[in-house]
């Protein structure tokens, strides 16, 4: 009989001592109980550490470490959480965020999704599975919203926007061989991460609700008050210059991501994303044309209008904001 896998949680802290505890308790109450929980944290200065501190001599699956100098952002946390596995050479790594609450199945059910599919594929093959999530507010009341999921999030959307959230996450060892490093620069760990193994592998839905994420005002994504349609009309018409900088935070990733892997990837996916790259710089017409040759789209017609609306309006910003950038 093969042993059970390992399941390393990666949990990146900074000033999370009001919903910590909720969050470690919830992952100790796992019906999966094969893991070990690694927690870095980002020089808190509430009382984390303490919290921290007193679940390491609680359980023994739990660790504290320190381990690289990069500190100043949660990806940044993330990414040397991601060295240290990558040197430890892990098997199955999950993500952790500090605030949310894992349903008691979250670690059974993502190991079960992500055997299947390696099951389904040959030996090797990088693999991202990502669930679905219910949301809750600063009470731990259930706020009514749903997020819908394409059942694969493949390249050509990714380009446009990620649809995983690590929190939701779970990699195999193949893919964090192929990901070896996410760059502590790239903003959303996790767009990077999902942006890598689109390319070489596969993110495939698991469909069902393993966690719950919740909503306050220091989320530093994903709100969902940012989703609701009155919210996506006031950035996108009302107040244009909002979307300015997670447009550039797309370009930049997009390009450190393609910088890295040109080489690897296959002479289709190379053509999109260079073209992609390079017509943005270009104008607006030629970059429309380059996406609609490629099918690079967001989910849904009317993102999509609002999308094309906005890159029309703040396309030569951005690229005046990512020439600074590289000149500075």
């Amino acid at each position: 009989m093969s042993k059970a896998p390992v399941l390393t949680l990666l949990m990146a802290t900074y000033n999370g001592a009001e919903y910590l505890e909720r969050q470690l308790e919830s992952i100790l109450n796992q019906s999966y109980p094969t893991w070990e929980l690694i927690i870095r944290d980002d020089q808190s200065s509430d009382g984390t550490l303490q919290i921290i501190k007193a679940y390491v001599e609680k359980d023994p699956r739990i660790k504290l470490i320190h381990y690289g100098s990069a500190h100043g952002s949660a990806c940044r946390n993330f990414s040397a959480l991601f060295d240290w596995a990558y040197a430890n050479d892990k098997g199955y790594i999950l993500f952790a965020d500090q605030d949310d609450i894992w349903l008691p199945q979250k670690l059974e059910r993502s190991l079960a999704g992500i055997i299947r599919h390696e099951n389904a594929y040959p030996a090797n093959f990088p693999l991202l599975c990502y669930s679905n999530l219910s949301f809750i507010d600063e009470q731990d009341q259930q706020i009514d919203a749903r997020l819908p999921l394409p059942q694969e999030l493949k390249l050509e959307v990714l380009i446009n926007e990620n649809y995983a959230w690590g929190c939701t996450m779970i990699l195999n060892r193949a893919a964090i061989q192929k990901i070896q490093h996410i760059p502590a620069d790239s903003v959303n760990h996790d767009y990077y991460v999902a942006l890598v193994v689109s390319a070489f592998g596969k993110n495939i839905l698991i469909d069902e609700d393993l966690i719950l994420y919740r909503q306050h005002q220091k989320n530093v994504s994903g709100n969902v008050g940012k989703m609701t349609s009155m919210s996506r009309f006031n950035r996108y018409f009302k107040d244009t210059e909002s979307m300015l900088t997670p447009l550039i935070d797309n370009y930049n990733l997009v390009q450190s991501f393609f910088n890295r892997y040109q080489v690897e990837m296959n002479s289709q996916q190379r053509a999109m994303v260079g073209r992609f790259l390079q017509q943005y710089k270009r104008s607006f017409p030629a970059l429309f044309l380059a996406m609609w040759k490629h099918k690079i789209f967001k989910i849904g017609l009317g993102k999509n209008v609002v999308y094309f609306y906005t890159l029309y309006l703040l396309r030569k910003k951005v690229m005046a904001h990512v020439k600074a950038g590289s000149t500075s």
